[in-house]
């Protein structure tokens, strides 16, 4: 490769299973383990390190050469990135407990809930916030505490991704059996992002790794892994 495609990328993933998490130090999950395939076919190997969500969104604003995953690809942030991906398609859903008797038919069902449990700086808050909800109570970090809080009767709902919800809730030690998929908001594909000043060549690349990559079943075979789904 040559030019830009010789670019050095600082790549970040923010704790965020079953997509990206680290372990022992270790960065793994279905989109780590996606992304380090991608570099295995481009011949690249950079390290993949771990950052706080709110930082890396920093660094792709201001290193020249960041890549941050996974991103939820919104309108709002098109014009702040180049992307690579889908990497993973999911569904922004509303999690309540097991045995609530909490009907959600419409986003003005869910404004009327007293307390929905959301991360601070996540597509899925700012998303409630454009659309006038006043009823969120934020969790800064991650996704970790909002099952125990929803189970435990702290929380009416808990705004997230299907997967990381049932995902999350097991490795913090909760049955995901004890919530209930009421609302499913939208379809939520997750990307790559990468700093404006990458290459286009770079990005062209990896775009082109990912694309083979669901042509020739590998990125199926990630995707039953780590989900159990295609």
């Amino acid at each position: 490769m040559s030019g830009g495609a010789n670019t050095a990328l600082d790549v970040y993933i923010s704790e965020y299973p079953p997509f990206c998490y680290t372990e022992n130090g270790v960065a793994k999950g279905m989109a780590v383990e996606t992304v380090q395939e991608i570099m295995r076919t481009t011949g690249q190997s950079y390290p993949i390190q771990s950052t706080p969500w709110k930082r890396g969104l920093h660094y792709l604003a201001s290193k020249p050469n960041a890549a941050l995953f996974t991103v939820t690809r919104t309108e709002q942030r098109e014009p702040l990135y180049k992307w690579v991906g889908p990497v993973a398609i999911s569904n922004l859903v509303f999690f309540a407990p097991k045995n609530s008797d909490i009907r959600i038919s419409s986003m003005d069902d869910a404004r009327a809930v007293p307390r929905i449990g959301t991360v601070q700086g996540y597509s899925a808050e700012k998303l409630l916030q454009r659309q006038g909800f006043t009823n969120l109570i934020s969790s800064s970090g991650s996704e970790q505490f909002n099952p125990g809080n929803l189970v435990r009767g702290y929380l009416d709902l808990w705004v997230t991704v299907d997967v990381v919800g049932v995902y999350t809730a097991r490795l913090q030690g909760i049955d995901p059996g004890l919530m209930k998929v009421v609302y499913v908001i939208q379809e939520q594909p997750k990307y790559i992002a990468f700093s404006k000043d990458v290459p286009d060549s770079v990005i062209q690349i990896w775009q082109d790794a990912l694309d083979e990559m669901k042509r020739d079943g590998r990125m199926q075979s990630i995707t039953q892994k780590w989900l159990g789904t295609p």
